[in-house]
Parts: C-alpha cells; structure tokens; sequence
C-alpha cells in the first residue's frame, strides 16, 4: 500500500505528458555593449513572447549593473532538444570570439525541476 501511495504521489509531482509537450522552450543571450562579456540563461520554458523575455533579461542586467545589453532570445519551440542544441552552438560560437561567458541566473528563466 505504502508503494502505491509513494507512485501516486511521485506521480502527482512531474509534468503531465500533455503538459510537456505542449511547452514552448528557449533561452536568452546577451552580449555586452562594450563587448568581450556574454550573459546566458538556461533553457527554460517560455511563457511569454520575445519581445517580453528580451526586454525581462535587459532588466534583470541592468539590476546588475549592465546597461545597454544586446538581447536576443531564439523563437520557442516544442523541442526542449533543439533548444539545448542551439544554446551549445551560441556557447561555442562566443568561446571562439574569446569572449567571457557568464551565465544569468536567476529565477525567472529557470526550468521547473
């Protein structure tokens, strides 16, 4: 009895099938204006458009004391995969520019665990 009821509640916890793949995904970056610095967010669930996730990245920096940041965050898509690949080939092209990667984190552009 104790089994089924520890699945049920396991079970409760993580995102429904139907949940999931309805999810669009994408992540943001960041690049300094004075350049050389890069900012980039995780992969994270998007629940707003574009535009809005740009200008909350813009805000999030300039609370850290970048101002004037280039934003952009890739359109979001259904595949979690596609994104984390996209990430990777942003991270990569930016470490062969020799600039410095920082990642923003902060709970606003975080995944749901």
């Amino acid at each position: 009895m104790r089994k089924w009821l520890a699945l049920a509640v396991f079970a409760s916890l993580g995102p429904r099938p139907a949940e999931a793949a309805s999810q669009n995904w994408t992540f943001c970056i960041a690049a300094s204006n004075r350049g050389g610095e890069v900012w980039l967010t995780g992969v994270f669930p998007a629940r707003q458009g574009r535009e809005r996730l740009e200008a909350d990245v813009r805000t999030v920096l300039k609370g850290r004391g970048v101002v004037g940041a280039d934003v952009q965050c890739p359109a979001p898509k259904p595949d979690k995969t596609e994104m984390v690949n996209a990430q990777f080939t942003a991270v990569e092209f930016h470490r062969k520019l020799g600039e410095k990667l920082r990642e923003l984190d902060a709970p606003e552009f975080d995944a749901p665990r």
